[in-house]
């Protein structure tokens, strides 16, 4: 058990060490969010809108300025967290295969990296949650951070997965950037009100958003809502551990417990040794007077 600690411990701090080194991933966590943010509340028009969200039981009331930036910073962080690890799982699969050929375990590999997601998704959300609650008051502050979270961990799958399917940056950054962009945009109140069209909660950010709006807006729980993002999370690590382990080739071999060596009984005597060999006296040559 302790061994499979250290390993997992290792390759954690591995995979935090490659975040870290992502400076323009952190520089636009800190500053791109809340200028995003501050952008938002001066420029769009305050309005009393009536949308439906579903974890309330029906219809509510709510600022369109206040709804666009709770918008804005879900766009944000998740395209922040999916560009974050994205780029660290494509930077660090040369080096991943070469551990698998020396004998690291696979399974050690990829439980690092999903939990380094989840310490960044968390640390990200708990930053978003803190910048909205600044702007204006939530009516619960634990439960706009859990809809972040989820959102944020639907989309750090999907940079993993991007980042074993994928084999250039510019690929990924798109598609998690248009994602995002596309995603955030559907489920935005302000730009499309109907939230019960056919093919919305088949996206990633259909329960995060419903759990957003309703913990910003309105006293309903909407755990189960922001759920739904977590199994977003599931089903593209689950894809990507799979490209992940069909892209790699493990060596490792369990070593075989020694079997105990049979020893004769004292009855048996062994074999006498060979007499020793000696060398016949040299002839002397007869044509030799």
């Amino acid at each position: 058990m302790k061994h499979h600690i250290t390993r997992f411990s290792t390759a954690l701090r591995f995979v935090l060490a490659g975040h870290a080194r992502n400076r323009l991933a952190l520089v636009l966590a800190i500053a791109f969010t809340p200028g995003w943010l501050f952008v938002t509340r001066a420029c769009t028009y305050h309005a009393n809108l009536h949308f439906q969200v579903f974890p309330a039981g029906g219809y509510i009331n709510a600022d369109s300025n206040q709804i666009s930036q709770v918008s804005s910073v879900m766009n944000s962080v998740t395209v922040i967290t999916g560009f974050m690890a994205f780029l660290e799982t494509l930077k660090s699969r040369p080096l991943e295969r070469r551990l698998v050929l020396a004998g690291y375990r696979r399974r050690h590999l990829m439980a690092a990296r999903v939990a380094a997601l989840t310490v960044i998704a968390a640390l990200l959300a708990l930053y978003a949650t803190a910048l909205i609650d600044l702007s204006f008051t939530q009516q619960q502050v634990g439960a706009t951070a859990l809809a972040l979270f989820a959102a944020n961990t639907a989309f750090g799958g999907l940079g993993i997965m991007l980042g074993f399917l994928l084999r250039g940056e510019l690929e990924g950054f798109f598609v998690v950037i248009m994602t995002s962009i596309v995603d955030n945009g559907l489920q935005n109140p302000g730009l499309n009100p109907p939230a019960d069209q056919q093919g919305l909660p088949f996206l990633p950010l259909h329960g995060p958003s419903q759990a957003a709006y309703a913990a910003a807006f309105t006293q309903a729980w909407p755990g189960t809502y922001a759920a739904r993002g977590l199994i977003w999370f599931i089903l593209t690590t689950t894809v990507g551990m799979l490209a992940f382990w069909l892209s790699t080739r493990s060596y490792h071999r369990p070593q075989r417990p020694s079997l105990p060596k049979r020893r004769l009984p004292s009855s048996v005597a062994s074999p006498a040794p060979p007499p020793p060999t000696t060398a016949l006296p040299r002839l002397a040559d007869r044509s030799a007077p």
